[in-house]
């Protein structure tokens, strides 16, 4: 229930924003891109400049860039026969707005086929002299869908010193990183890419991805590596964190032979540094 009301409140935010800049600059195109979730719903806002519209005098329609109709008004009326099927039964208006000027729509369920696709609004209103004044290509909405990846999957052989990290399902391709945690200066960084192996596979049908990353590392030297999944379009991060040995300081080593080990790093870095 948040999280719809959330959704709601930055949709009707974009409507804001729209209307703003109708009402101070003249002939202008708002360019708009929509980060979104496959199955839901957004709103593509857009306001006209006039702020009081008889619905008869009122034409509009929405069209994305293979000038298929995703919904067309006219006089007063819902037009679905100009509309395109694959967008039938899932757009809707604001009908109890459009004599203020508010032209915007919902697109409903979501799909990736609906993702990259530029949809434009053009309008026409009835003048006083019985003209019908067109306004271009007013308003125009990147519709970016996503697929969020659910979980993340790590495993770590540390015998062979490598960890396989592995996500399914999702779209669209994420970014994957490695960040490595040292065991004896506490310190946190990035893995070298050249010691990374990522691969990532589209199904051919549903267009989701599968992936799998695999790194190396050197033995002994961490305390945990962490795998960092980041969607891009949803601007979403997942990771895992495995812990060596337990959290134990070497692996097969006494307790005397880890103190001299991290003693030696501590005075070689002083050294260093000095």
């Amino acid at each position: 229930m948040m999280r719809e009301a959330h959704k709601l409140i930055l949709s009707w935010m974009f409507i804001i924003l729209v209307a703003y800049c109708h009402l101070f600059v003249s002939d202008v195109t708002v360019v708009l891109n929509v980060n979104t979730t496959a199955g839901e719903s957004t709103v593509l806002p857009c306001t006209l400049m006039s702020t009081s519209i008889d619905l008869k005098d009122l034409r509009f329609y929405w069209q994305d860039d293979r000038n298929d109709v995703l919904y067309s008004f006219s006089k007063g009326n819902e037009m679905s026969k100009h509309v395109k099927e694959l967008y039938r039964d899932r757009v809707t208006a604001f009908p109890e707005d459009m004599t203020r000027g508010n032209i915007s729509i919902t697109v409903k369920n979501l799909t990736l086929e609906d993702g990259k696709r530029t949809i434009r609004a053009f309008a026409f209103v009835l003048n006083s002299a019985g003209e019908w004044e067109h306004s271009l290509d007013i308003c125009q909405t990147t519709l970016n869908v996503a697929v969020p990846y659910k979980t993340v999957s790590l495993e770590v052989n540390e015998k062979d010193m490598k960890a396989v990290c592995t996500v399914q399902r999702g779209f669209p391709e994420p970014l994957v990183s490695w960040r490595l945690h040292h065991l004896f200066n506490d310190s946190k960084h990035w893995s070298d890419p050249r010691n990374e192996h990522t691969k990532a596979v589209q199904d051919a049908k549903d267009h989701l991805y599968n992936v799998s990353s695999t790194i190396e590392f050197n033995g002994g030297q961490y305390q945990n590596v962490t795998c960092i999944i980041y969607n891009p379009t949803l601007n979403v991060t997942l990771s895992k964190t495995y812990v060596f040995n337990k959290g134990k300081h070497l692996w097969g080593l006494p307790v005397w032979a880890s103190i001299l080990i991290a003693a030696a790093t501590v005075l070689l870095v002083t050294v260093i540094t000095t």
